[in-house]
């Protein structure tokens, strides 16, 4: 609507808006030096998603693009650098995934189901997708390989990561409604059926999980 988009290219002219996007890119980027080890070096829990969204939640799309970029720039910096260097197109995959995060939670009512499809669509267009084509560029082996072992990754860690998000914008909402950061309009709501789509999920990333270790040990 009109409005949706007023308020988004509002934000833009914001100094309030900027500075808190601001602050939030720096907590993220710091956020995404820390993971949580849960299976070796192939599976690993990052929390940086969880800022990221909800950044994307307040700013709202035009804003959450550059913030994208900005996010990608700080986390190089702040680890230290990659040996193979800077390379643009994880700055792509980060301004990608920042857009999908404000096209589904920006001035939206939330549920389960709809951060479980936001996060989804960013674990396979962005994180399988594009990080193999990015990570074949960058170190040489077959495409498949990243691929298949991203995919893995993405689909067993959903279930957590949709729960970890609504767990968390449940506290977050009214603290940033109250300080007239977000619509008091907007409401996360949680459904009989969401249980059932995160129970179904989640029996389908254990699944994933035993098969993977299955195949990895025959």
């Amino acid at each position: 609507s009109k409005k949706y988009f007023r308020c988004a290219l509002d934000n833009l002219k914001s100094v309030r808006m900027l500075t808190v996007t601001a602050l939030l890119c720096a907590l993220c980027a710091l956020v995404d030096l820390f993971f949580l080890p849960i299976g070796g070096a192939f599976l690993r829990i990052y929390f940086s998603f969880l800022v990221a969204g909800l950044l994307c939640m307040i700013s709202g799309p035009f804003l959450a693009i550059p913030a994208g970029f900005l996010v990608d720039t700080l986390s190089f910096l702040f680890s230290g650098g990659d040996p193979a260097g800077y390379f643009p197109g994880y700055a792509l995959s980060s301004m990608l995934s920042f857009l999908i995060y404000a096209l589904f939670f920006y001035r939206a009512h939330l549920s389960l189901s709809r951060i479980f499809i936001a996060r989804l669509t960013v674990n396979v267009l962005i994180n399988v997708i594009l990080g193999s084509v990015w990570k074949h560029i960058l170190y040489g082996n077959a495409y498949i390989v990243y691929f298949i072992s991203g995919a893995i990754k993405n689909i067993a860690m959903l279930p957590v990561e949709a729960a970890l998000m609504l767990i968390l914008y449940r506290r977050m909402v009214p603290i940033l409604q109250k300080l007239h950061l977000m619509p008091g309009t907007v409401q996360i709501t949680v459904q009989r059926r969401d249980y059932v789509f995160s129970a179904i999920a989640g029996v389908i990333g254990i699944a994933v999980l035993i098969l993977y270790y299955l195949y990895k040990n025959r």
